[in-house]
């Protein structure tokens, strides 16, 4: 096999490797990128497989008929290629429609003078065969003006790509001008090519742009297909730094700023320009000092005066590590937090406001507790010793004390539920559980309510057994039966019945309380025991309550370790239940 027949199968494998390669930029057509990289590999491949039987040849007739087969393609591959290079690097907003036209009109000519010549020669002045049977090509040609003038104009548009790569790079962050590069050194292999065969053509009688072309699909496909380039276009990264919300400055090693997007600009209104000796961020920045300050921490807070009000920013502040060892510069984003910031300087303020309320909360239940309750407490053991010279005086009399005596009671009774509920709130409440008697303790509780149950001549009867014992605190289970009784004697008839009774389930204690009344109604039942009542119901005498007892009681059973329910029928009275310990250990 000779140079020639080998060289030819190199143009014929080029051609296969750019026809497989258009077709697979075009499977991705709906990227523009992708597409025109199929344009130009096509053209390229009419070109290389042209050139391919022109070397093989023998007689003129035939090398004309392949020179027109190249030329269906090579007039229009630096046309394709421009506008592909626009497209990646983000300047196809210069692509209108008149712009596209006028870029094809000089290859169009191209092709309408070349399959014209024999005419005109004004695109080959002459066209022979050699007799040198050593050259690898055979084809002598005189070129014509206007093969000079494609040559320019190729040439012209080689280059302006490559001012786009160049104003591309300059501005890329520094993760993608590495790709830049790349494909710069892919653009000038096939130029450099067709630069070495028209200027060093007495020597050099082969035509080598055809593999540069080659080689710069391979590299295309190799981009799209290894390192995605055309589905992450650098373009795109690019406008997104532009376009990100929170500000960004990347520093070098030595604390030059090479890049800072918009928001950056607009949070730094007052930068100083950088200059050729001077980009350092403490020049740029050096209207802003205590910004300066915290570039060494790791994350702050900053605060710029913009305008009449300030604006608030976190600042972090990152190193840029090449394999993870070498510190390539830094990376400072800044964060507008101003409305976070006002948010918790009102929380702030709200809270000492709540804290001021609940310190003049605490001086009013203090009030309550010495200025009220003591007073009330006098009175009642006043009324005490009053009682047993009530039968000097006439009835009108005695009911007007009767009257006085429970409405200072109820009095007294809603202060102490006021402080129990405030000291529940507060967590104040001294819980001191001890093993003891219930069946003491709540004929105790039967006796101190035997006012109120005689006023509606109810009768009270216990059938607690007397060795049944809890584990709790004895001043919380008096409240909650005392708590139970009232309730059950407000909601009860004239003539009515109190039942109490215990049962021993296991290591539980349940405790009942039964009436007859008017029972509770189904919507009260909802919430009788997880909230304050804020209307509190009247009784079937008029009695008021303060909506503060069944609450209570239902803490101060959790307190103990037990639980709180009760069951009820309309017009048939309610049953009231909580459970106890039975035993210390339980109760732990």
């Amino acid at each position: 096999m000779n140079i020639s027949t080998f060289f030819v199968m190199i143009l014929f494998i080029a051609t296969g490797l750019m026809l497989f390669i258009a077709y697979l930029s075009f499977r991705k057509r709906h990227l523009a990128i992708a597409k025109y990289t199929s344009f130009v590999m096509l053209a390229s491949s009419f070109y290389s497989f042209g050139y391919a039987f022109e070397l093989l040849s023998t007689d003129l007739h035939s090398v004309k008929f392949w020179l027109k087969v190249e030329y269906i393609g090579s007039p229009f591959i630096s046309t394709f290629w421009l506008i592909f290079i626009l497209h990646f690097t983000g300047y196809q907003h210069l692509l209108k429609k008149w712009v596209i036209a006028l870029l094809f009109v000089i290859p169009t000519l191209t092709l309408i003078f070349h399959y014209t010549n024999d005419w005109h020669h004004f695109y080959y002045r002459n066209l022979q065969l050699a007799d040198n049977p050593l050259q690898l090509s055979k084809t002598m040609l005189e070129k014509g003006p206007w093969y000079w003038i494609q040559v320019i104009y190729n040439h012209l548009l080689g280059a302006s790509g490559v001012v786009f790569f160049a104003r591309m790079y300059v501005k890329a962050k520094p993760i993608v001008k590495k790709q830049i590069i790349m494909m710069m050194l892919g653009t000038l292999s096939p130029w450099f090519a067709n630069f070495i065969y028209l200027f060093l053509g007495d020597n050099w009688k082969i035509d080598l742009t055809p593999i540069g072309f080659t080689l710069t699909g391979i590299f295309l496909v190799w981009a799209i297909y290894r390192f995605n380039l055309n589905r992450l276009v650098p373009v795109a990264i690019q406008t997104v730094f532009e376009t990100m919300q929170d500000g960004v400055l990347i520093l070098d090693y030595e604390d030059n700023v090479t890049s800072m997007n918009r928001a950056a600009k607009h949070i730094f209104d007052q930068l100083l320009p950088a200059t050729n000796h001077n980009d350092s961020i403490y020049h740029i920045l050096s209207n802003y000092p205590d910004v300066l300050l915290k570039l060494h921490s790791p994350i702050s807070r900053i605060s710029l005066k913009k305008g009449q009000e300030n604006r608030y920013y976190d600042m972090k502040v990152s190193p840029i590590y090449e394999k993870e060892s070498i510190e390539l510069g830094k990376l400072i984003t800044i964060n507008d937090v101003t409305q976070v910031t006002l948010y918790q300087e009102e929380l702030l303020t709200n809270a000492n406001q709540l804290a001021e309320l609940g310190e003049f909360k605490d001086n009013l239940f203090t009030v309550i507790a010495h200025d009220i309750r003591d007073p009330l407490a006098i009175l009642i053991n006043l009324l005490d010793l009053l009682e047993e010279e009530l039968q000097n005086y006439d009835i009108e009399e005695v009911t007007a004390f009767h009257e006085m005596n429970w409405r200072l009671r109820n009095t007294y009774k809603l202060v102490e539920q006021l402080l129990d509920w405030y000291r529940s709130q507060q967590g104040k409440l001294i819980f001191r559980p001890v093993v003891w008697n219930l069946s003491s303790v709540i004929n105790q509780t039967i006796e101190s309510i035997k006012i109120k149950s005689k006023q509606k001549n109810i009768h009270i009867r216990s059938s607690v057994a007397e060795n049944v014992q809890v584990y709790a605190d004895i001043e919380m289970v008096k409240l909650i039966i005392r708590t139970l009784l009232s309730n059950a004697i407000k909601f009860s008839e004239i003539n009515g019945e109190i039942e109490l009774g215990a049962v021993i389930e296991g290591s539980q204690v349940k405790v009942f309380v039964k009436d007859f009344g008017v029972g509770v109604d189904r919507e009260i039942a909802k919430t009788l025991f997880r909230k304050v009542q804020q209307m509190s119901i009247t009784g079937t005498e008029g009695e008021e309550g303060t909506g503060l007892g069944l609450y209570l009681a239902g803490k101060f059973v959790e307190m103990n370790g037990g639980t709180i329910w009760f069951e009820s029928n309309i017009g048939e009275g309610s049953t009231f239940f909580f459970s106890l310990p039975s035993s210390k250990d339980v109760g732990n």
